[in-house]
């Protein structure tokens, strides 16, 4: 069984310009993402979709492997899943077998750790799951992470055959939420609560 990620990371964001590579803690807010994705014990390739060619220079220069995306798929009416079917028939990717999962992971939420990952890949794997999504405390989905099998990222159909895990990650879209969650990960790491686990 092949596990990769996908991280979509469009140029045009509107509210935070140039979101996906603005810095964050020292370095850009992609590159704590791939890290993410680097440390998960299941992934082994790890690719990024952008119609950018500054953010795939970014991606790359943090162990990314980038896959240029046409950019008629990079606009604000494209949905995700439509970029992400793109992506994995990318040449760069190779061939992916029925079983094989696609972590979706947003480049925009910099809380995200290797556990979170590693979280919803033993969820998957021990129930046999489709798909796997992160969750607020609360139960209502985010946006951090989605896991699909390659077989279910093609169907027309919603599966009955999905769970999810709870991953309390803030999304990065103004700079209002930047300076935000720096001073709530500064406030846990002075008092030795280092950031948020699964």
């Amino acid at each position: 069984m092949r596990v990769i990620a996908i991280i979509p990371a469009r140029g045009g964001s509107k509210r935070l310009p140039r979101k996906n590579i603005v810095e964050f803690m020292g370095k850009p807010l992609i590159a704590h993402s791939i890290e993410a994705c680097k440390n998960c014990k299941w992934i082994s390739d790890i690719y990024v979709s952008s119609e950018d060619h500054e953010i795939l220079h970014v991606a790359s220069a943090h162990g990314a492997i980038p896959l240029e995306r046409p950019t008629s798929l990079a606009d604000d009416t494209t949905p995700k899943v439509i970029a992400i079917r793109q992506a994995v028939q990318d040449s760069k990717v190779g061939k992916l077998e029925r079983n094989d999962i696609i972590a979706i992971v947003q480049a925009n939420s910099p809380e995200m750790t290797a556990d979170h990952l590693d979280l919803g890949f033993d969820l998957m794997l021990k129930k046999s799951l489709w798909e796997v999504m992160s969750a607020d405390a609360d139960g209502v989905q985010n946006a951090a992470f989605r896991l699909v099998r390659h077989h279910a990222l093609f169907n027309d159909f919603l599966s009955a055959h999905c769970g999810f895990v709870i991953a309390p990650i803030a999304d990065i879209h103004t700079q209002n939420d930047l300076e935000t969650l720096e001073i709530k990960i500064k406030s846990k790491n002075q008092s030795g609560v280092g950031q948020s686990n699964p």
